[in-house]
């Protein structure tokens, strides 16, 4: 059986995609690295001088792992901290089911001068439940704990679909927690309500408000900002994915913190900021040109025409199969439908995809139909139409805060540590060594007698 050979360019080609996905891969980190002394101070508060819950470990832990590329967490239960020269270095105060008084006045009037300086305040399940003499902190915090029910699960209805702590949030969203009820309704205190229990889907008993029952609201407050949510009674709240971006969202908003851009509705980021004709004639060159040239290119120089490279990239290993080398075209065929299943696998249909995925999807394009038809299906049925509506939704950001690959339109050429970007290198590599069996086609005569 003759011997594949495969030309010096090609090899080259491959070898080069394999070291530019590495180096950016290695730019990438170096960046988060080099920030990480530079990041924001966050303080988290958690003392208590009533009941104390045994999930704040738990929180401690989800807002250092939530903040790890965005903030620095420094968690404290000493009330030494609220001080003027302190608090200055600070971007938020987070008080993590915080009960009773907790600070003497000197510490409480630091703590307002900050805010009225522009800091940040969140209150997280039990701060309700914290300071009842100190009526400045009751106006902050939004509301008061008056009782609550046995944990159970409930639906929380989002009322602003806007915010970006709850953007992320189903319209209906069904979680399990300790429902506080509030001695009076936090809207009429003048907070914005972002969201409130339906109470017709758990049992309230003493701890009933009615139709109109806020469990998570923000405000403008005093020069500062102010952001609450009652959840966060169990241990699992904290590792709750939509729980843990719905915090850290809230603590960014509070804090003053721009949005990750990957929750920014944005074009593809390599057309990004281009005029729309120059877009407009990457975008074609990209889903349907970069075969059109590789086609172009190889038939003056084949020996059968157009036919076996034009085979070859309908379906691999089609083209040896024509010119009779029934051998290594099944070869080709079971290795390369073999890549492109592992890549689906590893990184679902959103591997393939040229509009977030546009640098990898020109190799991907080698693979003919089969990568135009799973990025038709990825888009239209599954992103778009009616398949897509029955399956869960992705968040746009992982438990850590971190753009999801596939989900936000981020580049494939940035990160390569998801499975998602695992998966479009696979295929990609997949549709370079099909082109390398187009080149194969073409330097070869029909078989005299085909393989078997």
């Amino acid at each position: 059986m003759p011997t594949l050979r495969v030309p010096r360019f090609a090899m080259m080609a491959v070898a080069c995609a394999i070291a530019a996905a590495a180096s950016v891969a290695r730019a990438d980190a170096a960046p988060a690295a080099a920030s990480a002394d530079v990041l924001p101070r966050i303080l988290v508060f958690s003392r208590t001088a009533g009941f104390r819950h045994d999930s704040i470990p738990e929180g401690i832990a989800c807002l250092k792992e939530i903040g790890a590329v965005r903030w620095q967490v420094e968690a404290t239960e000493d009330p030494a901290a609220f001080t003027a020269d302190r608090l200055r270095g600070y971007r938020a105060v987070v008080f993590l089911s915080t009960t009773g008084d907790v600070l003497d006045r000197s510490q409480e009037e630091a703590f307002e001068a900050y805010v009225r300086a522009g800091g940040g305040f969140v209150g997280i399940h039990a701060a309700t439940d914290t300071e009842y003499g100190w009526e400045w902190f009751g106006r902050l915090v939004g509301g008061r704990f008056a009782t609550h029910p046995p944990v159970q699960p409930a639906v929380v209805r989002v009322e602003d679909r806007t915010h970006r702590s709850t953007r992320m949030l189903p319209a209906e969203w069904r979680r399990t927690d300790e429902w506080y009820a509030f001695r009076d309704n936090p809207r009429a205190g003048g907070v914005h309500v972002l969201a409130t229990l339906d109470e017709t889907t758990f049992d309230p008993g003493k701890a009933a408000m009615g139709a109109d029952h806020p469990i998570c609201w923000c405000r403008p407050f005093e020069g500062g900002r102010s952001w609450y949510t009652a959840g966060g009674h169990t241990k699992e709240s904290f590792a709750e994915p939509l729980f843990r971006q719905h915090l850290a969202e809230g603590i960014a908003w509070a804090a003053g913190l721009p949005e990750p851009k990957a929750a920014l509705p944005r074009e593809a980021p390599v057309l990004a900021g281009m005029p729309p004709i120059l877009a407009a004639g990457i975008g074609g060159l990209v889903v349907v040109g970069a075969p059109v040239i590789a086609l172009v290119a190889l038939v003056p120089a084949s020996r059968t025409g157009w036919k076996a490279p034009f085979l070859a990239f309908l379906f691999p290993g089609a083209g040896h199969l024509s010119l009779g080398y029934r051998r290594r075209g099944m070869l080709a065929m079971t290795a390369l439908l073999l890549m492109f299943a592992s890549g689906l696998f590893v990184g679902g249909v959103d591997a393939v995809d040229h509009e977030e995925d546009a640098p990898w999807f020109v190799a991907q394009s080698m693979y003919g139909p089969l990568a135009y038809g799973a990025d038709w299906a990825n888009r239209a049925l599954l992103k778009a139409g009616k398949v897509g509506e029955l399956l869960p939704t992705p968040p746009a950001t992982d438990a850590l805060g971190r753009p999801q690959p596939g989900q936000a339109t981020v580049s494939s050429l940035r990160g390569l540590g998801a499975a998602n970007e695992f998966g479009t290198l696979f295929i990609a590599l997949g549709g370079l060594m099909n082109l390398v069996l187009a080149m194969d086609c073409a330097r070869r005569e029909p078989a005299e007698r085909p393989d078997r």
